[in-house]
Parts: C-alpha cells; structure tokens; sequence
C-alpha cells in the first residue's frame, strides 16, 4: 500500500500560499493600528481642548504657556512668596486639575523647582538628589503621549551620566505660541516674546476675547514628534531630538511651538557643512509641529475641534492658524 501525505511539491505550495497571505495581512493590521494610534490622539487633544475651556471657565482666561519670572525682559506678573521665590509652572501641569490629574498637581512645587526631582519632595541644598523614582518630574500621564510618537516616556540625552538623563516626561503635544516660540542661540532673534501672537504666552494670560481671528480658525495646540535623525547625529549642538518637550519643566521650548515652521520639518542631510545657516535651521527643527502619522499632524483648534492638517498646507495658511488676532482670511477648507 501507498503511504498517504504531501509531497514536496505540495508543501512549498501550501507554503507559499501562507507566506503571501501574511504579506497580505501585514499591510491591514498595520494600517488599523495606526488608525487607532491616530483616534486616540485625537482624542487626547480634544481632552486638552476641553481641559483649556475648563481652565477659561474657572479663572476667566487660558493658562499662562509659562510663568516664569526672567528679569529684567520678562518679569512675572505674580508677586513672590515671602522668601522671594517667584512661582514658576507649565502650560501642561496647569491643566492637570483639568484632565483628571488633580492629585498629581497637588505634588507639583511651583516655588523651588528642584523639589520636584525629589521623592518625597523635600528642600535640599545643591539641587538635591535627582533622579528619584517617584519624582514629579517623571509622572507620566497617557493624556500626553500620542501611541505613534516613537519617544519616552522619558528623555534621552548624548551623555548617559547626564543627572538630566531619564529625568523627565516627554509630553507629544505642545501649546501654540503664535509665529515662533524659541530662540535657542540669540536671544535677539524673534521669539514669542516679540510675536506674542499665539494662544499661549511667557508671562500673559489671553482671554477668549483676545482670539479675534475666530477659535475655528485658530490652532491651540498640536503634535510634537521625536524623530529626526540628522539632528540626533549633528555634532554643532549637543542634544539629541528625546532630550526635548520636558513636560513638567517650565521653559517654553519645551511645551511651545510656532507655525512659522513647516509641518515635520527636519534638520537637512547636509546640515553639517552650512556654516552660519546652522543656527536658524536648528531653531526651526525646535519651533516645528509633527507627527508620526503619514502626511501631516493633528491639532486642536481654539474652539474645542481637532484636526487633521497636511504638512502641504500653505505655509501663509498655516501662519495664520497660528496667530489669535493677525486679521488674515483662512480658507474653510484647510
């Protein structure tokens, strides 16, 4: 009698048959998981948008993008406590009352900063240990971290014995300053402090009256993304692009952008040999909105709404989204 079974022939056929299926499959379930990585960030900006509303409802204006008292440019616009320690705090750790997270915002110590690098925090000299497990500084909070942003949850610097190193929690979003926000090598360069046309501001509060151009036509917040490998290698800064968007710091670099640059700008391949231009791309790739999604990112608009913005857009468009009271005519269809 025959033995029954398959033949060789018949087997590499059957596996042939599986391996294109899986090629087929692959593609699918790629592309479902990113449309769910994308419905999600979505719906973390319309928590934030909503979470901004609150604040406006509770205190009659947004959130400052930082308060931070920089003398003698930028004073704070609050008084010192009794030790004359100005208060200092961030876009984000203002909304945290507002996106459910009011128990770590009682931890949060807006007059000594470095207590917050602490567990428990407490006042010690020197800057005291840093690092600690339960520091305030390393609370990660899923609100702010977009499932397609490749970061984190911690920052990343060049130097691994950095006391920075692992420190602190790298939000996905950031708060619309306007035109640009940051000036990273001349403080004469403008900035927000010279635009102060966005949303958020160092210093200011804006009220819903101060967005003339419409809350449908103006951005208020929008993604940050952690890729860029040209600036992860240049030699002329020594950051990498993870030891950026420190949440839970109060300097505006870190949870502020501007519109001013291109959607998912990058640093050039040949960033190395431009010289003088050096300077300004690199405050670029710092002012730029992204996004891990294919084609553009999301934004949350000032009235409550979020969306999905081409990296194509006209840049005097996308300009213009980002100015609260600049009089320019949006199209609907951006």
């Amino acid at each position: 009698m025959r033995r029954k079974g398959f033949t060789l022939i018949e087997l590499l056929v059957v596996i042939a048959i599986i391996a294109v299926l899986i090629g087929l499959l692959l593609p699918a379930v790629q592309k479902v998981r990113e449309a769910a990585a994308r419905m999600q960030c979505t719906n973390n900006l319309k928590q934030l948008g909503l979470a901004a509303h609150n604040y406006h409802d509770t205190n009659l204006k947004f959130p400052y993008g930082v308060l931070r008292n920089q003398t003698p440019q930028y004073p704070s616009p609050e008084p010192a406590n009794s030790l004359n320690q100005f208060r200092q705090i961030g876009l984000f750790t203002q909304l945290l009352p507002f996106i459910e997270q009011d128990n770590l915002f009682k931890k949060y110590d807006g007059y000594d900063r470095n207590n917050n690098n602490n567990d428990p925090p407490v006042p010690v000299a020197n800057g005291g240990v840093r690092g600690a497990p339960g520091a305030f500084t390393k609370q990660v909070v899923k609100t702010l971290v977009c499932p397609s942003n490749p970061a984190g949850p911690l920052n990343k610097t060049k130097d691994p014995a950095s006391t920075d190193n692992g420190l602190y929690f790298l939000t996905s979003y950031y708060g619309c300053a306007g035109t640009r926000a940051y000036p990273r090598f001349n403080a004469s360069r403008p900035s927000m402090f010279e635009f102060r046309d966005g949303v958020f501001d160092q210093n200011r509060q804006n009220t819903m009256a101060a967005i003339s151009d419409g809350t449908s036509n103006t951005i208020m917040f929008g993604e940050h993304h952690y890729f860029d490998p040209i600036f992860d290698t240049q030699t002329f800064d020594p950051d990498l692009i993870t030891d950026w968007g420190w949440c839970w710091f109060t300097a505006g670099e870190n949870v502020m952008h501007g519109t001013g640059v291109p959607i998912n700008f990058r640093l050039p391949a040949n960033f190395a040999t431009l010289g003088a231009a050096q300077q300004t791309l690199f405050e670029d790739r710092l002012n730029a909105y992204g996004s891990g999604h294919s084609g553009g990112a999301n934004f949350a608009l000032t009235d409550g709404s979020v969306r999905f913005i081409s990296d194509s857009i006209s840049p005097v468009t996308y300009k213009a989204l980002g100015t609260r009271a600049g009089g320019e005519v949006v199209p609907g269809n951006f």
